[in-house]
């Protein structure tokens, strides 16, 4: 019966992938969605419940209680096969083509361009555009244009399209907008008649005359033409003529193969803009050259666009107007759409401090009640979306509004939601939907790696409305807010004791508490048993809460307590995650049940901890640990914790020194799969005279802090053949002379940072960092300056010098000058506060 069950989920997921590229039938598509959500989604909580009931049962009751509620569920998603299988919405089904009207001909049969002239903003990316269309490449040139919906992509590529130098430059001029719901009929007919309207020499004429006469009747001859017939037509109209095509709204990379084939490369400098939201299929257009991103406006254009828009151009704000508007503008974040509307809004209020404050209180609310078309704009890439990752960008509605969401914790808690199985397709969904436009990358590492992600407040509004409307998510910010029937919630405010009693329990699978989860509203947690992700955020329990080892279906928990981790918590038998804060002094201490947790994938304290001794079990899917006393570390519990990738240690005072620490240091070598390596001795001389240990060969990373580590042990560290990032922090070495010789070579290090120490002198040179990148310097208030030869390091792109001595950054600006004379003008130099 499991398996009867699990074949029709896989038919279901295949079908609902196909169906999700049809843009015809798109509401049956969203109605039977929501069916078979219905079906799978009961078959899921049949299953899990009784998986919960099932100890207290003996095995033989369970076991034919498990087999009633099954053969019930096989039933029924039979059904809903049998329903699935025998409806319209599989059929290839051809809608018919109308006939355009005499203004469609006139106009080119394409959709309507939008009116706004949105300058502000786009000057710089208008003149980059326009250097392209006149280049001096003679082969067909593809220039395609990315962003979000809304950014300005259309505007930008019609104020090229309508430029004069542009419009005499070409030939041919054709437009046409593809969206999603495109037919490739219509596209066809509208490149011909734009074409028509244009060409007006040679043997078109009488063409020419038969449109603008009897336009209807050649357009009903041109109709009878397959497809393929009018692509042979249009290729011949265009041979031998240098023409612009804009392609406007691309969503697929199939509609840019058969319409790019279509236009012939005459060797003449013609050239194809397209505007498209995802990444993907610009890359596809033209893989050899990056597309040209249009970014978010500054803070000032945002306001200039505002301020023209209501006030118009040349035309003064009121003084007292001003502070505000530029508050309002400020909450578009960036995206000309949303300043449009709201500056439209304005135009219809009185201009008076009070009527601006309420819009500057309410923005995205202004926003979704004057323009459905600005949310549907944005709503077109969710609805655009593979259902897989539909689940993965609606979660990110959980978090609170302008949150910076730790890509890490993102992707951990997509893989305890059940939307993927392992963090590697975590990483490869995000960035499929960062390349639609749909998450933006807040911050990011010293290589470029991404480290926090957010969405715009519109693209938030669309989250939760589609959210809601899906049941999927609600969020509540209003204490007496009631709860309705939803997969997750997520509570903004504190919550009234009666909040949690009026929730669908049966449904509900995840519940985080971002302004904390008050005693009374613990005992009700009991309630929900199909619970897997439990998050309190803010506050703590002065006990740990017992209750919580009941939800055996639990994947990820936070929170924090004045008391230990109760062994109890053995009993959440499917823990993958475990991130636990300290409210009391001691560091907390964990049970020896830990080992008995098998699939626990990350456990994070925010003390340091000593893990039990003697393991009962090895911890086979242990990847991340933070943070482990120093003193615990011993080849007997790494045996047992084989997989670990990231560690953070802590040392402290009167844990021993000597032989001793280096034993533990040594016990790390058995990690062959650590990445990822912290250490922080607070106060704690470990090594007074330099000594050898090993550190795993596998390390990438590796951060020292407090250590002081004396800068002969360097050749510990210099043997590391995969280390690319090494941060020095706070006396992680100590001693006032850095000697590298000619053999000490850092082969993979391209990110170098030290901080805060005695450095006086480095003696080093190019061939002791041949791959170096980043060379990051923070109150080095001893060192003298920086060895000259790193400006040989061809790798190197900046140094940045902070807090440091003047002859230092003197130094830095030596080798700057030196590298430009020679023409090198590719090294970056950031010098702040440097006396």
């Amino acid at each position: 019966m499991v398996d009867s069950v699990f074949e029709n989920l896989e038919y279901f997921q295949d079908f609902l992938e196909n169906t999700s590229k049809r843009r015809e039938d798109c509401g049956k598509i969203e109605e039977l969605e929501r069916e078979i959500r219905s079906v799978v989604n009961e078959a899921e909580d049949a299953i899990e419940l009784e998986i919960y009931e099932i100890n207290k049962l003996e095995k033989g009751n369970a076991r034919e209680v498990l087999c009633e509620t099954l053969s019930l569920l096989v039933e029924k998603i039979d059904d809903m096969k049998r329903n699935v299988m025998g409806s319209s919405i599989g059929t290839n089904e051809v809608q018919g083509y109308s006939n355009p009207t005499n203004e469609d001909l006139q106009t080119g049969y394409v959709a309507k361009l939008n009116p706004e002239n949105v300058v502000v903003g786009l000057e710089d990316d208008l003149m980059r555009i326009i250097r392209r269309l006149k280049g001096s490449m003679s082969t067909r040139e593809i220039i395609p244009i990315l962003g979000m919906g809304g950014i300005g992509k259309t505007t930008l590529a019609k104020m090229a399209y309508d430029d004069p130098q542009i419009r005499n430059r070409f030939d041919v001029h054709v437009w046409v907008t593809i969206s999603q719901e495109y037919q490739t009929r219509d596209l066809l007919l509208g490149v011909l008649t734009c074409i028509f309207n244009e060409i007006k020499e040679g043997t078109d004429n009488e063409l020419m005359d038969m449109i603008y006469n009897k336009k209807l009747s050649i357009f009903n001859k041109i109709k009878q033409g397959t497809d393929n017939e009018l692509m042979d037509m249009i290729y011949k109209k265009l041979m031998g003529r240098r023409y612009l095509v804009v392609m406007d709204d691309i969503w697929s990379n199939d509609v840019w193969d058969l319409m790019s084939r279509t236009f012939p490369d005459n060797d003449n400098g013609s050239r194809i803009i397209l505007t498209s939201r995802l990444k993907g299929v610009a890359m596809h257009a033209d893989p050899d050259t990056p597309p040209h991103e249009v970014s978010l406006l500054n803070a000032d254009d945002s306001w200039k666009l505002l301020h023209e828009t209501v006030f118009g151009v040349g035309h003064v704000c009121p003084p007292e107007l001003e502070d505000i508007g530029k508050k309002v503008a400020q909450k578009c974040q960036g995206l000309p759409l949303a300043l449009l509307v709201v500056a439209g809004h304005l135009s219809k209020l009185e201009r008076t401090q009070e009527s601006w404050k309420d819009v500057a209180k309410s923005v995205s609310k202004v926003v979704a009640k004057e323009s459905d078309k600005c949310l549907g704009v944005l709503a077109m890439s969710y609805h655009y979306l593979p259902n897989h990752l539909k689940p993965c960008f609606l979660y990110m509605g959980i978090f609170p509004e302008d949150s910076d969401v730790n890509i890490e914790k993102l992707i951990n808690l997509w893989v305890c939601e059940g939307f993927l199985w392992e963090e590697l397709v975590g990483r490869d969904f995000l960035e499929d939907l960062v390349s639609r436009n749909l998450i933006m990358v807040r911050n990011r590492r010293f290589n470029g790696e991404w480290k926090s992600c957010g969405v715009h407040d519109l693209v938030r509004d669309i989250i939760l409305r589609e959210a809601e409307k899906e049941k999927f998510l609600q969020v509540t910010k209003d204490p007496s807010a009631k709860m309705h029937h939803a997969r997750c919630y997520s509570f903004h405010s504190n919550i009234q004791n009666d909040l949690l009693e009026s929730s669908s329990i049966g449904l509900t699978r995840t519940m985080h508490f971002f302004r904390g989860l008050g005693s009374k509203q613990v005992p009700l947690l009991v309630c929900f048993k199909l619970l897997r992700v439990l998050s309190v955020v803010q506050y703590g329990f002065e006990d740990f809460p017992l209750v919580i080892t009941k939800l055996v279906h639990l994947r990820y928990l936070q929170l924090r307590s004045c008391d230990d981790p109760h062994g109890l918590l053995s009993e959440l038998y499917n823990l993958q995650v475990f991130i636990v804060g300290s409210l009391g002094y001691n560091p907390p201490t964990i049970h020896e049940t830990i080992w008995q947790m098998k699939h626990l994938r990350h456990l994070k304290v925010s003390h340091s901890i000593s893990l039990p001794k003697n393991p009962s079990n090895n911890l086979q899917n242990l990847e991340g640990l933070s943070c482990l006393r120093l003193s615990s570390c011993t080849f007997e519990l790494f045996s047992a914790i084989p997989n670990l990738k990231t560690l953070k240690l802590r040392g402290r005072q009167n844990e021993g020194q000597g032989e001793k620490m280096f034993e533990h240091l040594n016990s790390l070598a058995c990690l062959k799969r650590l990445e990822q390596l912290k250490i922080r001795c607070k106060e704690l001389y470990l090594f007074p005279i330099p000594c050898m240990y090993t550190l795993p060969t596998s390390l990438r990373s590796l951060t020292l802090s407090y250590t002081f580590l004396p800068w002969e042990d360097m050749a510990n560290i210099v043997k590391l053949p995969k280390l690319e990032v090494l941060k020095i922090k706070n006396y992680g070495f100590y001693g006032d002379v850095w000697r590298l010789n000619d053999g000490e070579i850092f082969n993979q290090l391209k990110f170098l940072l030290i901080r805060t120490n005695d450095l006086k002198q480095w003696k080093a040179g190019s061939v002791n960092f041949p791959m170096l990148q980043r060379l990051v310097l923070r109150t080095c208030i001893y060192l003298e300056e920086i060895p000259k030869d790193f400006g040989e390091i061809y790798t190197l792109e900046s140094i940045e010098l902070y807090h440091c001595r003047r002859t230092a950054a003197n130094s830095v600006n030596e080798i700057q000058e030196e590298q430009e004379s020679m023409g090198n003008d590719c090294l970056s130099v950031l010098i702040d506060d440097c006396r």
